[in-house]
């Protein structure tokens, strides 16, 4: 009489395969959407912390199914395994995104001048939606920047401000920034033959211009510096981020001749997450040289594990490659 032994069938294994394919099929499809801007970035937050819960969950089951195989022998360890890997395909950026959370401040915006940063042209806007608590929030801004991010540091180059600005509109368009707006000084006219006084004396008459990039023209008063329009509506933006007016008259003084400085505004997205930051390029002429800011802030959460920082630091690799042998150490 022959013996037929019958082997268990390991069900958390099949299950394991099940909860790994669903957690890797809804990561990847709303990556996806979100990398191509078809996914808010509050939904992909969402769905990739569901589905790192999933795959942590088809883990247990595959390992506890691996188990199973070892101990009694049951049917299911193919399933175990292909359950293991599609978990550790989801949990493997989802450990990377949680250990960059815990050893990295939370900061979303990022500057190479803590003191003065610079300002944004156009207003921009910063989502926390359910992700911020105060408690999330540091007590200072950019608390904990420098010991995390030691290299996010300006660059001096020898140069006019002319030459530096060729080179970063390069480089900008070669790291994929897209230039929203500038804000330039511009040479003023020759100057017009005298004509004898009149009782318009006292009015204001404009004495330098400047081209935001819009095409729109800030005139600058003779009389009273307060009546400097902003070039943009302030009731619209965020008095931390945007150029006020004290801002515009500083850059109009450049114009007149003391030390210049442009601004450029541009926005990017990230290569793998597709998330979006708007950066604030600053170039302040002083004597000979040249030296640049910058600043990144992302547009949604309370952290931005580290991206603000690879941008910057990126870019201004780049510029010294670009501007190499005379950048001033």
């Amino acid at each position: 009489m022959k013996v037929r032994y019958e082997r268990s069938v390991s069900h958390a294994a099949q299950w394991s395969r099940r909860l790994g394919l669903f957690a890797l099929a809804l990561f990847v499809f709303t990556a996806v959407l979100h990398r191509f801007g078809f996914l808010e970035a509050i939904t992909f937050a969402a769905t990739f912390a569901l589905s790192g819960v999933i795959a942590l969950l088809a883990l247990l089951l595959a390992l506890w199914g691996i188990f199973r195989l070892w101990l009694v022998g049951a049917v299911g360890g193919m399933a175990a395994f292909k359950g293991l890997l599609m978990a550790m395909a989801v949990l493997i950026p989802s450990g990377l995104v949680l250990y960059r959370a815990s050893t990295l401040p939370r900061i979303y915006d990022i500057t190479t001048n803590v003191e003065e940063p610079p300002g944004f042209l156009q207003p921009v806007s910063h989502e926390s939606e359910w992700l911020i608590a105060e408690f999330m929030t540091p007590a200072e801004p950019y608390a904990g920047q420098a010991e995390a991010y030691p290299l996010v540091t300006g660059r001096r180059y020898e140069g006019a401000v002319d030459r530096i600005l060729q080179a970063v509109r390069l480089v900008a368009e070669n790291q994929g920034l897209k230039i929203v707006e500038t804000l330039e000084p511009q040479s003023e006219p020759d100057a017009a033959p005298e004509e004898p006084a009149s009782e318009t004396d006292g009015e204001s008459e404009p004495v330098a211009e400047l081209d935001e990039g819009a095409g729109s023209i800030i005139e600058v008063s003779t009389a009273e510096p307060s009546s400097i329009t902003a070039p943009q509506n302030e009731e619209e933006a965020t008095e931390a981020l945007i150029l006020g007016p004290l801002d515009v008259q500083l850059l109009l003084e450049g114009a007149a001749g003391k030390t210049a400085e442009i601004i450029i505004q541009a926005e990017t997205r990230t290569l793998v997450w597709g998330m979006e930051s708007d950066i604030s390029i600053r170039l302040t002429e002083e004597a000979q040289t040249t030296f640049v800011d910058m600043r990144s802030v992302s547009r949604f959460g309370p952290h931005d594990f580290g991206v603000n920082a690879q941008i910057i630091t990126r870019f201004l690799n780049a510029l010294d490659a670009e501007l190499l042998g005379i950048a001033v150490r």
